[in-house]
Parts: C-alpha cells; structure tokens; sequence
C-alpha cells in the first residue's frame, strides 16, 4: 500500500487520544471498532481497527471482503489492504465522503423519489453482485450505504457478511443476525436457520419506503406490526399511503412475508420501475444530471496482509488462518 501510512502505534495514539496527527482523524468508534480518516493529496482513505480475537470473527470479515473485492464492484465499500499486529487487524477501506444515507434521510425528512430511485437501482446492484458470488449481507441498513461526492451509493460493513453457497455451489442456509428494525419476518417466526438472499430482498425493501416517506413502516416485522400492510386495508398516516402506484406494486412482491415467494434481487433487478427513465436530479445541485461515465478505480488483484514490522508481506490466497480452517 504505497503512500498510505503504516505505522499502527500511531493510530492507536489518535484512536485512544482523539488526536490529529499526520493526516490521520478519528471519526468513531462503536461495536465495530475504530475509524481513522487518513488524507493526503493524493489519496484519501478510511482505516478501520478491530481486534484480531472474537473467534476470527473480524478475520472472517476480512476474507469475506477480500472476495468481494477481488473482482470489485462499484457499489461496494472496497478493501486495499488489511495490516495485522499482535491484538489488531487494520482494514485500509476506500472513502465515502458524503456521508452515509441514514444521515442523509435524516437531514431532508424523505428524499426526491427520482434521487431514491437512482440510490435503489445502485443498491440492487451492489447485492446482485455480492449474491452471484455465494455472499449474503444481513445487515443492510441505511448507516451501512455509504455516498460518494458525486452521487455514488456503496454497501459497506460487512461484520455479518456470509457465505450462503458451499463449495459446489449449492445453496446453504444461514443463522439469524443483523438489526431488529429491518428484519424480515422469518427471523422473528422462526429464530432458527433460514435462506440468506430474502433477508437482504426484504432489507431492500424496508430502505426504499423509508427513503421515499422518511419513515420505517414498522418497528420490527411482526405479523400484529404488519397487520395493515398484509390485510392491504387502508388506514390514516400509514408511510406508504403516497407512494406512487409502480413503486407499490414492487414493494408488494419485496415485503412478501413466506420468503419463497418474495421477490430475489434479480426479479427486483428486472422490475419496470427500475428500467425506466433513469436521469435524476443531481444529488448536490438540485439539476437534472447527465450521464455518468462509470468512475473505476484501481483496486489491486489480490490483497495483501502484512505484518507489524512492514518488512514481511504475503499473497493472502496462500496464506492459511487456523482460526478459519
């Protein structure tokens, strides 16, 4: 990782002072660990500590990523690079640097519906490209969509992250995490294993009424919670009540309470909404946009681990955790 700094004493001096030095700035800490904002002229990047126990949890985090990001996608958070001492992994990340969308649902009350559908189509596509590679997120929420300046929404954190396809590329079921409020029904039915992809559908879901209203539509997806919405009975300030007819009929194949007949991200992927007119207003200036050329970035083949001392570096595919075995 040529130009970024490596030096894990002086991150955790800023993480544990709040401190500012050498380009480094601590933007939280939480359940996730600890974030560092490293800028410079010519790159900037987020520097994310956790710790290297919890029964590889975060090691498992770090290959989960490493898959995703591999081949890349532009809708998905991308890992450079990953340093390992002694009591920490430091995961190098790319920068987002307007934000993420929670805070910006929370500053205009609901978005434009053109800008909401835009960051949609952008977030189906993130989960289409993680589920053609056997991964299945469980935790997407507002605070994990992360935005770029020119109007790029990206899927980050992926601590609950998973593997839902075996070896031979069949189909495995997955445990139950995530967060309450986007929850699908069967997680609260069944508190057991169930299929990963109709967690991420109905997640999907439960993010674009809450884009378009400003409002979740319930607190957690119980069937005495969902009791408007399942017997389609009409009812006074429901957040769905002005939501235009095509977006309606997409969410009534998404928030499906039997997950084998809710929408997969494909069938969503190929809803009418979606084709249609995709010219939106400009995130930033309130015009309508011009097409975008897509922005690659280069990201490297195969990411590397190195030790604390910096001198030795390894291609991680070769490299065994026993923690994973």
């Amino acid at each position: 990782m040529i130009g970024y700094p490596r030096d894990c004493e002086l991150f955790n001096d800023v993480i544990d002072n709040k401190v500012e030095k050498g380009g480094l700035k601590h933007l939280g800490s939480g359940g996730y660990g600890d974030v560092l904002l490293y800028t410079s002229k010519k790159n900037d990047v987020v520097i994310k500590r956790v710790k290297s126990g919890q029964g590889c949890k975060n090691m498992k985090e770090f290959k989960i990523h490493e898959l995703l990001s591999k081949d890349g996608n532009k809708h998905l958070i991308q890992l450079f690079d990953v340093l390992k001492t002694q009591n920490f992994l430091f995961f190098y990340l790319e920068y987002a640097a307007a934000g993420d969308l929670e805070q910006s649902i929370k500053s205009k009350g609901m978005l434009p519906s053109t800008i909401a559908k835009e960051y949609f189509i952008q977030m189906i596509d993130g989960v289409q490209f993680m589920h053609s590679l056997g991964v299945v997120h469980r935790d997407l929420k507002p605070a994990d969509l992360f935005l770029t300046s020119d109007g790029i929404l990206k899927i980050g954190d992926f601590g609950f992250a998973t593997k839902f396809r075996d070896d031979d590329g069949g189909n495995m079921l997955v445990t139950l995490c995530g967060t309450a409020k986007y929850w699908a029904p069967e997680v609260e039915t069944l508190k057991k294993l169930v299929d990963g992809p109709p967690l991420d559908a109905w997640t999907c879901g439960i993010i674009l009424i809450e884009m378009l209203t400003g409002r979740r539509p319930w607190e957690v997806a119980t069937l005495k919670n969902m009791e408007n919405w399942i017997s389609q009975v009409e009812g006074k300030n429901l957040p769905w009540n002005n939501v235009e007819a095509d977006v309606m009929s997409l969410l009534r194949k998404i928030l499906v309470v039997d997950p084998v007949k809710r929408a997969t991200i494909d069938n969503i992927h190929e809803d009418k909404w979606l084709n249609g007119n995709k010219n939106i207003e400009n995130v930033n200036g309130g015009e309508t946009a011009k097409p975008r050329k897509d922005r690659q970035r280069k990201v490297q083949d195969v990411v590397t681990i190195a030790e604390e001392n910096g001198r030795k570096r390894q291609r991680v595919p070769k490299k065994k955790f026993s923690c994973l075995d």
